[in-house]
């Protein structure tokens, strides 16, 4: 992996001289590396300059993928140091908001339980934000609310799920059993923000409805399922959200929850990751817990 801390050392430094002395080798021994790796790539990968370097197109190109090579290079070495000892290394994971405010605390204290020396990064973002990160190489699991629409990916669904409507208990509809969309038309709605899966697949069920998110009356639209709920619960209107979501206010009584008389909004959460990260220990590990344990009793 030398040649790769020396080539991103250059990209970085944009100076040979700059870069030897950071990497504690000779300013010769770097420009050999260099010209191996432009020997092998067939084009070059800086421009020279009077004072400097710069990284060309290729090049830009080629520090994206050695970025990549790098942390796979980081996280094999920790598995492998204590591989006697089961499981460990830094599992980098990400999740959607829903997931991973009300799915991901108890999974990952399971997941603790069976490997106590793992270590976690999680990142939470949107469906396409985390769709984002884990084809960029920063995640190796995604745990989110839609499909991706990657063929690089591999995705098997983990957990059933359902969109309804929430109102205040005072609420018109609250005591109804199921809704359709079109008694939503008259009421102030607010939404999930572009991105989330929430969102995705609320418009997916509305196009088999013939209809359309601008045939309502949307009054907000927000990335966070906790600020929807608390603003419902002041009566600032309604909203479409995740029944793991609800499920505490429901119980409660600080909100109702009222299915939707459509098979359309019902889904299945997703567990992701890059077709040909299948053999890493973390992932299989992660993997076995969400097939072997019952998950509803987790949650």
């Amino acid at each position: 992996m030398g040649i790769w801390r020396t080539f991103l050392a250059v990209a970085k430094e944009e100076n040979f001289s700059r870069a030897a002395r950071q990497l504690r080798v000779s300013q010769s021994a770097v420009s050999q590396q260099i010209r191996q790796l432009e020997n092998v790539y067939r084009v070059p990968l800086f421009i020279r300059k009077q004072r400097g370097v710069e990284l060309t197109v290729q090049g830009k190109i080629v520090a994206q993928t050695a970025e990549q090579m790098l942390r796979l290079f980081e996280d094999s070495i920790a598995s492998v140091k204590a591989a006697p000892n089961g499981v460990v290394g830094v599992l980098k994971i990400g999740a959607s908001m829903t997931i991973a405010e009300y799915i991901v605390p108890s999974l990952l204290s399971a997941f603790r339980a069976k490997h106590p020396s793992i270590t976690v990064q999680l990142y939470t973002g949107n469906t396409e934000e985390i769709n984002r990160m884990l084809t960029d190489g920063q995640l190796l699991i995604g745990l989110v609310e839609a499909p991706l629409y990657d063929t690089r990916v591999i995705q098997m669904p983990f957990l059933e799920d359902e969109l309804g409507v929430i109102v205040p208990p005072h609420h018109s509809l609250s005591r109804r059993s199921s809704l359709q969309f079109r008694e939503l038309l008259e009421d102030r709605l607010m939404i999930r923000e572009s991105g989330s899966g929430t969102r995705t697949v609320l418009a997916s069920a509305l196009e088999q409805e013939g209809m359309h998110l601008r045939d309502f009356h949307v009054v907000l639209e927000s990335n966070n399922p906790q600020t929807l709920k608390s603003l419902v619960i002041k009566g600032y209107g309604i909203s479409i959200i995740s029944t793991w979501v609800a499920r505490e206010e429901a119980r409660t009584g600080e909100l109702v929850f009222i299915p939707i008389a459509s098979r359309a909004v019902k889904r299945s959460f997703i567990c992701a990751w890059m077709n040909g990260a299948s053999e890493s220990p973390l992932l299989g590990s992660f993997v076995d817990l969400l097939n072997e344990e019952p998950l509803r009793s987790l949650l």
